[in-house]
C-alpha cells in the first residue's frame, strides 16, 4: 500500500516538472525575437552606412514581423 501511495507521488512529482518545463521553454520562444537593437548592432549599422533612419526604422519593423510562434 505504501509503495502504490509512493509510486502516485513519484509520478505526479514527475508530470508536474514536465508540464513547467514545457511552460518554460514555451515562454522563452515566445520572447524570442522581441529585443530592440543592442548598441554593438547599431554600431556595425553605422560602420557599414546604413544609419539613415529608414533603414533603422525598415529593420526594427523587420524585427517586430518576425513569426512569434513556433
Amino acid at each position: 500500500m505504501i509503495e502504490s501511495f509512493l509510486g502516485v507521488v513519484i509520478a505526479s512529482i514527475g508530470v508536474s516538472t514536465l508540464v513547467l518545463s514545457i511552460q518554460s521553454m514555451e515562454k522563452s520562444y515566445s520572447n524570442a525575437g522581441k529585443y530592440s537593437l543592442t548598441q554593438q548592432e547599431l554600431k556595425t549599422i553605422n560602420s557599414a552606412g546604413l544609419n539613415s533612419e529608414s533603414n533603422l526604422n525598415v529593420l526594427k519593423e523587420d524585427i517586430d514581423n518576425l513569426p512569434q510562434a513556433f
